[in-house]
């Protein structure tokens, strides 16, 4: 391997072999081009556009529910070659973004039969960040001449978190999740997150890239002759293969922990309900859910769990004691939970939405949480969590709350465009403001004390507020394990509920603590603190799919120990993100330059 100063070659190395460019080429560099300006060995349009559907071919297996995780390290590499080896740039610009909205578009097709237009321009908005990455890795590359092997991968996860915050939070398809079952490879995650694995990938994409580009370049220089490996090409193969090793090793290490002790004995039941936005005309009726999950419960009560858990809202009712009072059917489903928890001789955890009337002369009626209620052996009142992060438009419209924009709140939720705040229906929710943690204690003859906590729905997708559950404030761990009750019925019955099984994964390594999923249409089961999952509903371990009426019962295994990322986040990926946002702010002042230079050449007058 040899390459250029911006693929590892020495400056001097490059000027010997690289051959003068054309009067046409010369032309076209900007006035400020660095002085060893890389070498551009695709100079036609459609090589770049049959390297990114390459790319997108290769990235198709990439996920659940395939997950072939060696795609991982070389999947990106035909669109990186492309974007680093082509001189036409806006038609890799334009190419780019056309792969990003062609990924996002397959990957995202389960989103279809909730919200058709909001899959298209979540795929359309998402596509941005291939684009991104195109333009500040070009530009780090060709203009400061920076190693692709470093600088793709600072770019690559700058752009995976900032997709994975703000508003639109999505970390969905990030690089590292295809790598779920190669669990050496995974364990690093405790330390920097998934975003961490990302790196490692896209640091060998990059490596590869710069190889075959230093190749091509010695090729065209030296008249086909043979190829001589520079010595900067070997530190960066050193490089990367040092971090590929340990990332490996690391993961061997923390495979080898024999410290986790039996927990509590959970049972978590599967419904296999579809909602009313993918199931036809022809609604389940609320008494054949109820009866489904009474019967599941009567089952796995035979196996004297110390829990029993229901999915995320399993057939409507709502079990606040504000609206009990005023609704026998509540009351109802209320006293039938304390009964069945006694006569079990267990705890009892659901799913429900809760009402809170609000005094008359204000913007809103009444408040509404999505809830989870833990009831526990000894009857009482139950304890509750209320969902903190709510999805954009699923759960609520945005500016509800917001002082003086209430307005714009009610034109966004009445709109055409909103099905289903149409005729001024309120559905919005209301975020809770608490990360609460429960305790319970086992049967005899154990009767050990157990904290956990509950996220509820896609809460265990996002990093941020899982770990809040962990850890307290001061970063000690507080919970043994934790629950996730969700009801994926929104979604037919396809690749979504693997892929959220997959999440969740990442977020019991990040954490090092053991989850139990209760999930209606899937994946309902268990996954341990190492990120691999058990005792799941269906009949393929490796790769569940959705779907099924069933139960699973597990002893869940407790682990001692506290993350660095519990207690510091995503400080990995924030120093990546600010190496990228250095470069995006040195291609915004080269622009700038470039565009000055052109209007002085412009105005000056001819000789």
């Amino acid at each position: 391997m040899a390459l250029a100063k911006s693929h590892t070659l020495s400056p001097r190395k490059s000027n010997r072999r690289l051959a003068v460019p054309s009067a046409s080429v010369r032309a076209t560099n900007a006035p400020r081009a660095a002085p060893d300006a890389p070498f551009r060995p695709i100079a036609q349009r459609w090589p770049v556009a049959v390297l990114a559907a390459l790319t997108w071919v290769l990235t198709l297996p990439l996920f659940e529910p395939f997950s072939w995780w060696p795609l991982g390290f070389v999947a990106l590499a035909p669109w990186l070659l492309a974007v680093c080896g082509a001189r036409p740039t806006r038609w890799v610009y334009f190419v780019s973004y056309g792969l990003g909205v062609a990924f996002f578009l397959i990957q995202l097709r389960w989103m279809w039969v909730v919200t058709p237009a909001g899959y298209v321009a979540g795929s359309f908005y998402s596509g941005f960040f291939f684009l991104l990455a195109a333009w500040l890795v070009r530009h780090a590359s060709s203009y400061r001449g920076l190693s692709i092997v470093w600088c793709f991968p600072v770019v690559w996860v700058m752009t995976e978190l900032l997709r994975a915050r703000g508003p639109l939070t999505f970390p969905w398809f990030l690089l590292g999740h295809g790598q779920i079952h190669l669990r050496p490879m995974i364990q690093i995650a405790d330390v920097t997150g998934v975003y961490g694995i990302s790196f490692v990938l896209a640091a060998v994409t990059g490596l590869l890239v710069a190889a075959v580009l230093g190749v091509w370049n010695q090729k065209s220089a030296a008249g086909n002759q043979s190829v001589r490996v520079g010595r900067g090409a070997w530190v960066h193969g050193l490089l990367v293969a040092a971090l590929v090793a340990g990332t490996l090793l690391y993961g061997r290490y923390r495979l080898s922990f024999d410290g986790l002790t039996p927990g509590p004995r959970i049972a978590v039941l599967q419904g296999d309900f579809l909602l009313e936005a993918v199931r036809g005309p022809q609604p389940v009726s609320e008494a054949e859910k109820v009866e489904t999950y009474v019967t599941l419960m009567n089952r796995a009560s035979r196996h004297e769990p110390d829990m029993i858990v229901l999915p995320e809202t399993p057939w409507n009712m709502l079990l606040n004691r504000q609206h009990r009072e005023i609704d026998a059917i509540s009351k109802m489903y209320h006293e039938e939970f304390i009964r069945r928890a006694n006569l079990f001789d267990t705890y009892l955890v659901v799913g429900s939405l809760s009402v809170e009337p609000q005094p008359p002369g204000g913007d809103l009626t009444e408040l509404r949480f999505n809830s989870a209620y833990v009831y526990a052996p000894d009857g009482g009142e139950p304890r509750r969590y209320d969902k903190i992060h709510l999805v954009p438009f699923g759960e609520y419209v945005p500016f509800r709350h917001t002082p003086g924009l209430f307005w714009l709140h009610r034109f966004l939720n009445d709109g055409p465009f909103n099905p289903w705040g149409r005729g001024g229906v309120e559905y919005s929710l209301t975020a809770g403001r608490e990360f609460t943690t429960f305790t319970m204690r086992t049967r005899p003859p154990d009767s050990m004390e157990a904290c956990f906590g509950i996220t509820i729905c896609y809460e265990d997708v996002i990093p941020g507020v899982f770990r809040r559950f962990v850890v307290d404030r001061l970063g000690r761990k507080r919970v043994d394990f934790m629950l996730n009750i969700s009801n994926d019925g929104w979604f037919g019955r396809g690749a979504q509920q693997p892929q959220h099984l997959v999440n969740c994964a990442f977020r019991a390594v990040e954490n090092r603590v053991a989850v139990a999923r209760a999930a209606n249409t899937g994946i309902s089961g268990f996954v341990a603190s190492d990120g691999s999952w058990h005792d799941v509903v269906g009949e393929n371990q490796r790769h569940p799919r959705a779907g099924g009426i069933d139960y699973r019962v597990a002893r869940i295994q407790t682990d001692p120990r506290a993350t660095f990322y519990s207690q510091y986040g995503d400080v990995a990926a924030l120093a990546c993100t600010l190496g990228g946002l250095g470069i995006l702010a040195d291609a915004f002042v080269v622009g700038w330059r470039r565009r000055r230079d052109r209007q002085v050449a412009t105005e000056r007058p001819a000789n």
